[in-house]
C-alpha cells in the first residue's frame, strides 16, 4: 500500500517537470527567436527531440513495437507530423517572434477549443451544452488577452500583432487536427513510436525547408550558448516530457494527469513574469482565468465522454 503511494507521488512531480518543460519553451523561444529564425529553431529542436526520443525508445525496448505497425499507420503517423510538428514549430516560433511569450502561451491552450469543435466535425461526437460553455468562456478570455495593453516586452507599449496573434491560433489549430486525425492511430499502437514517426517527417520537412530557404548561418553566427539553449528545449520539451507524459497517463487516471494541461500556461505566465520581465494588466488575467476555466470544462466532458466509452 505504501509502495503504491509513493508511485503516485513520483509520477504527480514528474508531471509537474513535463509542464515546467513545456512552460518554459515560451519565454525561452522568445530569446532565442531575437537571435536565429523561427525556422532555425523549428528545425533544432525536432531534430534533438527526435534524436533524444529514439534513444529512450531503443534503450526501453519500445522501438520494437514499430513492426506491429501496418503500412496505413505509418503513412498516417508521417502525415500527421506535418501538423503536430512541422507547422506547429514555424507558428509557434513564428508567433513567438512577434508577440509576448505570455500571451503566445495562453492563446495555444486554444488547441484544447479547436480539439472539441474538430471531434464535432470530423468524429461526430456531440456537442453538449457543457462543452459550448467552454468554448465560449475560452473564447471571451481570448479577446480579453489579445486586446490587453498591459504588456512590455521590447516593443512599442500597448502595439497588438495581429500576425502573431494569427500565428499562434494556427499553431493551436495545427495541434488540434493532428490530435483528432491521429486519434485512432493513437489509441491502435504504442503512442511513443506514433510520436517518433511524427517528428522524423516534420524534421525531415522543416530542415529541407530551412536549408532551401534561410540556411543555418544565423545559428553559427549567433554562438554557442544560443545552439545549446536550442538543444536543451528540444530534449526538455520533446525528448523528456512526451515519454512522462504518456508513461504518467498509463498509470494515472487521465483525469489527474490532464489536470497538469492547466498548469503549463500559468508557469508559462509566471516565467516570462520572471525572465523577461513582462508585465500584465487586469485585463489578461480575467482573459487567462476565462480561458483556463473554458479549457477545464471542455476538457473534463471529453474525459467523462472517453470514460464511458470505455465502459461500453
Amino acid at each position: 500500500m505504501v509502495k503504491k503511494k509513493r508511485s503516485i507521488r513520483v509520477e504527480y512531480f514528474l508531471m509537474l517537470i513535463a509542464s515546467f518543460f513545456w512552460a518554459i519553451g515560451h519565454p525561452l523561444g522568445k530569446i532565442i527567436v531575437q537571435k536565429v529564425h523561427p525556422f532555425q529553431l523549428g528545425t533544432i529542436t525536432l531534430s534533438t527531440g527526435f534524436i533524444g526520443l529514439l534513444i529512450f525508445l531503443i534503450s526501453t525496448g519500445r522501438i520494437r513495437k514499430i513492426v506491429k505497425f501496418s503500412s496505413r499507420d505509418i503513412l498516417l503517423s508521417l502525415g500527421i507530423g506535418i501538423f503536430g510538428f512541422f507547422l506547429y514549430q514555424i507558428l509557434t516560433f513564428s508567433a513567438l517572434a512577434r508577440i509576448p511569450a505570455s500571451m503566445n502561451a495562453m492563446l495555444l491552450t486554444s488547441n484544447v477549443i479547436f480539439i472539441a469543435i474538430l471531434s464535432a466535425m470530423i468524429l461526430k461526437e456531440h456537442i453538449t451544452l457543457s462543452r459550448i460553455i467552454g468554448i465560449v468562456l475560452a473564447l471571451c478570455g481570448a479577446i480579453f488577452v489579445i486586446f490587453n495593453t498591459g504588456f512590455s516586452s521590447g516593443v512599442e507599449f500597448g502595439r497588438m500583432d495581429l500576425l502573431g496573434i494569427s500565428f499562434s491560433f494556427m499553431a493551436a489549430f495545427s495541434f488540434a487536427i493532428y490530435t483528432v486525425i491521429g486519434k485512432k492511430v493513437l489509441t491502435s499502437n504504442e503512442p511513443l513510436i506514433v510520436t517518433l514517426i511524427a517528428l522524423f517527417s516534420g524534421t525531415i520537412i522543416l530542415s529541407v525547408l530551412t536549408a532551401t530557404t534561410i540556411g543555418f548561418s544565423e545559428i553559427i553566427l549567433a554562438g554557442w550558448s544560443t545552439f545549446l539553449l536550442m538543444v536543451f528545449l528540444g530534449f526538455t520539451m520533446i525528448a523528456i516530457s512526451y515519454p512522462i507524459w504518456f508513461i504518467c497517463l498509463k498509470k494515472l487516471p487521465a483525469s489527474h494527469v490532464s489536470v497538469y494541461i492547466y498548469l503549463t500556461p500559468i508557469f508559462a505566465v509566471i516565467l516570462s513574469l520572471i525572465i523577461l520581465d513582462e508585465r500584465f494588466s487586469w485585463l489578461f488575467w480575467i482573459g487567462s482565468l476565462l480561458i483556463i476555466g473554458g479549457i477545464f470544462i471542455t476538457n473534463k466532458f471529453t474525459l467523462r465522454k472517453s470514460t464511458e466509452q470505455n465502459k461500453k
